[in-house]
């Protein structure tokens, strides 16, 4: 069996393409395992470290608004993305497609589809989000299967030929990593003060970055609290630890990046990041208390809808970018985990929403897809 998953350039599509391979090669390690991505995104950061994986990079871009002139580069790539994926799938063979979202799932999906037609190829569409991508709503008419995160999703695809709930897989170790004071000594932190695990995804965040410098005097003065800050570029975490220690400040960890994120998650009392579908899942899982700060700038304001439906079970707490701003971010924190009664109870609430059964449910619907596969 030939499995090829499509899509990535963030965590937020890339992870749960890596959790579904990590899964099928336990289930079926005779299988043979491709990914189709970006050059740039993460995926091509981190598969070279999963050797059992091939990668093939491929050219492509996301759509602006406005007409097709301003799209023009956009398209060409696209056409020359077509090109390179009908090559891929020469040399491949894919006999399963997984989009999982992203600029580079369009290609792959709808040229899978087509070959659906003649040999065999079985397409599936993961849709992380509340709100449906605009590639994946269009290409939900073609492919076999629909897969989605959250039952609200079912009105994007009202023209898929199958549907199914079954939440967003996340990596197992978010579900086996226990605290224990070796974790806090890995990342250098202290087991006895509350600790604030702060990112703003693969790309990370400068906003979330910038308020805790900025309110690094407040940083300073709030003993029993220490910060984990993962930065996502090398050249701001180097800037930030300068002023961090310029400022005598030792209760702020700055990482460029964390790949063992289920350790960082496992020392955290109160996340604070954005409200990707793949973070909302991870935290959900996990059960913990969080700030949620929605990015203003992702496609349909998706961010925003899928924090609102965690903050209307009382699951979290949710700032926008200017409330960070004029309210003072660390300030937000400090408020929040001194009321152990409030933290609490956003972890419950979010643990109750936690879905730690959904790779094993995208696994099966898979293999019940591989059946029907061609050779």
């Amino acid at each position: 069996m030939r499995v090829l998953v499509a899509g990535g350039g963030t965590g937020g599509h890339f992870y749960p393409g890596l959790a579904m391979l990590e899964g099928l090669r336990e289930r079926i390690p005779e299988a043979r395992f491709a990914y189709v991505g970006t050059r740039s995104g993460i995926e091509a950061r981190l598969l070279p470290s999963h050797p059992w994986i091939r990668f093939f990079p491929i050219h492509v871009c996301g759509l602006k608004r406005g007409g097709a002139i301003r799209n023009l580069p956009a398209l060409l790539r696209l056409m020359v993305g077509f090109i390179e994926t009908a090559w891929i799938f020469a040399r491949f063979r894919p006999q399963i497609v997984i989009g999982v979202g992203g600029y580079g799932s369009f290609a792959p999906l709808f040229l899978g589809a087509i070959l659906g037609r003649v040999f065999g190829v079985r397409t599936i569409v993961h849709e992380q989000n509340v709100v449906a991508g605009r590639a994946n709503r269009w290409l939900s008419r073609f492919v076999d299967l629909v897969l989605v995160s959250f039952p609200q999703t079912k009105r994007s695809f009202a023209r898929a030929k199958r549907l199914v709930v079954t939440g967003n897989p996340i990596r197992e170790e978010f579900l086996h990593v226990a605290r224990s004071e070796e974790l806090y000594r890995r990342f250098g932190l202290d087991p006895e003060r509350r600790t604030i695990l702060a990112f703003g995804g693969s790309k990370g965040s400068i906003e979330i970055a910038e308020q805790i410098v900025s309110a690094k005097d407040v940083v300073r003065t709030s003993d029993g609290l220490q910060i984990l800050l993962i930065t996502g570029d090398e050249r701001r975490a180097d800037a930030i630890r300068r002023e961090l220690t310029a400022s005598a400040i030792d209760n702020v960890v700055v990482e460029t990046y964390v790949e063992e994120m289920g350790a960082a998650f496992a020392i955290a009392d109160l996340v604070v990041c954005r409200a990707g579908a793949t973070s909302l899942a991870e935290i959900t899982a996990c059960g913990k208390a969080s700030i949620l700060i929605p990015w203003r700038e992702a496609a349909d304001d998706h961010q925003r809808k899928n924090a609102r439906l965690l903050q209307e079970e009382n699951a979290c707490a949710v700032v926008d970018e200017e409330g960070i701003v004029e309210r003072s971010l660390v300030r937000l924190i400090a408020g929040l985990i001194r009321d152990e009664a409030a933290v609490k109870r956003l972890a419950e609430n979010a643990g109750r929403l936690g879905n730690r059964g959904a790779k094993a449910r995208i696994l099966g619907e898979i293999q019940s897809m591989m059946r029907g596969a061609g050779a």
